[in-house]
């Protein structure tokens, strides 16, 4: 068998250090600009195997992006008014999207407002959000935790709005309801019926669903915002376009080819 000398043995090395040093440098590098974060993952590093990290690294990417697929199912569900856990109708409040059925909400956290959170002790806790985990209570006030309060210590939430708030929230939410022209800004409901269109077009990596009162309003929207060449959103039928991820049904839909 043939040995071998002591340069080849540490170029080899050499070698599985540089490739051990571009693994952690790479990962070090898509971390979040976190210094704290960085610091503990060079700690583990350190004492970690090179085929550990690969690994792991594999595995975190995978985990993310399942999650991720299971994110973009949920937001289709809700954009059906379906809820994304037990598939049921949704009713929508205010603030607050509710399925009946299964009992899943999704609150919307307003600009302005705030919350009480009455203890069994009697105490109160003013914030400006009360976020909700598996056995606790987070209240937030001014995007910091001020407290941490244990489910069974709580005996009910209070959300307070002024009247003015709750005036601006209704407006912009008959808004969003009945339909805007997403150039300038008409009602859809004044909108001739002939001349109103609509567009699906994915400036990212998400479809998006776009109305227009007139084609004039459809120009302007296209000139304004071209579309990816590659792509060509304009003029692409959806159904035979797998470029995007699509949010929306366009079984029905008509483009609208302009010259």
């Amino acid at each position: 068998m043939r040995k071998r000398n002591r340069s080849q043995m540490s170029q080899g090395w050499d070698g599985s250090e540089r490739r051990n040093r571009r693994s952690k440098s790479g990962l070090t590098t898509e971390l979040h600009k976190d210094e704290t974060l960085k610091e503990e993952f060079t700690e583990v590093t350190d004492f970690g195997d090179s085929k550990q990290i690969g690994r792991a690294d594999s595995e975190v990417k995978v985990a993310v992006s399942e999650a991720t697929k299971t994110d973009i199912r949920d937001i289709m569900f809700i954009d059906q008014g379906r809820c994304p856990k037990c598939h049921g109708r949704t009713e929508r409040f205010l603030f607050t999207l509710v399925c009946p059925t299964c009992g899943w909400f999704r609150r919307k956290v307003p600009e302005t407002g705030h919350s009480v959170v009455h203890l069994n002790d009697g105490k109160k806790i003013m914030c400006d959000y009360v976020h909700r985990g598996a056995d606790e209570y987070l209240c937030i006030r001014d995007g910091v935790v001020i407290a941490e309060v244990r489910r069974q210590s709580v005996f009910s939430i209070e959300h307070s709005w002024k009247e003015n708030e709750l005036e601006e929230a209704r407006a912009n939410d008959h808004k969003l309801r009945e339909g805007r022209c997403s150039w300038c800004d008409k009602p859809m409901a004044e909108a001739d019926e002939e001349d109103a269109s609509e567009d699906y077009v994915a400036f990212g990596g998400m479809q998006e669903h776009y109305h227009f009162c007139s084609e004039q309003c459809q120009r302007a929207f296209r000139k304004q915002y071209p579309s990816r060449i590659h792509r060509n959103c304009y003029e692409t039928d959806c159904n035979q376009c797998g470029l995007c991820v699509k949010r929306f049904d366009t079984r029905q839909f008509k483009r609208r080819i302009l010259r």
